[in-house]
């Protein structure tokens, strides 16, 4: 599996300084959990060890984000922030409804793999605080880059929602397959088999949204 480092990952102890510019630290502390995660996943997360990463003192995360939950939760934003970049540089490519939803799924299933452990952190509500606004509200655009393209496809022009059956079925297809591959529960599909196998299925359940029109 993939676990590039992304922008939030970037960067390595040895190449921190040890003393930061006002307002730098808390972007180093969430680099560090990039880090960690990407190295030894939630199980290997601790504020002593993003500190250690960091090169700060122990105290540092928490006196930046209050507790781990709290530097957790902004690690997630962060990373709802990057997929829905993703998200939207996939859908600028593709004008057709079909085509576009095929791309959006791609990228996000993509998103998913190459970052695992930040991924599934981001769905981890026992860690995180999925009711922090600032979560919130980078979740819920990242989910309305598939909502908007589910609209387009059923030929609707509200905003829909998570309660709208159609962009439900979207975002189940796109997260359980996601889920499935960083499982180990799909390992016929390695390499990029998995892009072909998931265009395969968004084409099947096409006719589903189409329907809705």
């Amino acid at each position: 599996m993939n676990t590039a480092a992304d922008p939030a990952a970037e960067g390595s102890a040895a190449s921190r300084p040890s003393s930061y510019h006002h307002g730098a630290l808390p972007q180093a502390l969430l680099s560090a959990v990039g880090e960690v995660l990407a190295e030894g996943g939630a199980d290997a997360f601790s504020l002593r060890a993003v500190a250690r990463r960091a090169g700060v003192s122990h105290a540092a995360p928490a006196h930046h984000f209050g507790d781990a939950r709290g530097l957790l939760t902004a690690y997630a934003a962060q990373s709802f922030a990057a997929l829905t970049q993703a998200l939207q540089a996939a859908a600028a490519v593709q004008t057709e409804p079909v085509a576009r939803l095929k791309a959006l799924g791609a990228a996000y299933v993509g998103f998913a793999l190459a970052h695992p452990a930040r991924y599934q952190l981001m769905f981890r509500s026992a860690r995180i605080d999925a009711q922090e606004p600032a979560l919130r509200e980078a979740s819920q655009a990242a989910f309305a880059q598939l909502a908007q393209a589910v609209a387009a496809l059923s030929g609707r022009a509200q905003a829909l929602d998570a309660r709208d059956p159609q962009v439900l079925l979207a975002w189940s297809a796109v997260h359980g397959f996601a889920m499935l591959v960083l499982e180990r529960q799909l390992d016929s599909l390695r390499g990029e088999a998995w892009a072909t196998q998931l265009g395969a299925m968004l084409d099947a359940l096409a006719p589903a949204w189409a329907a809705a029109r």
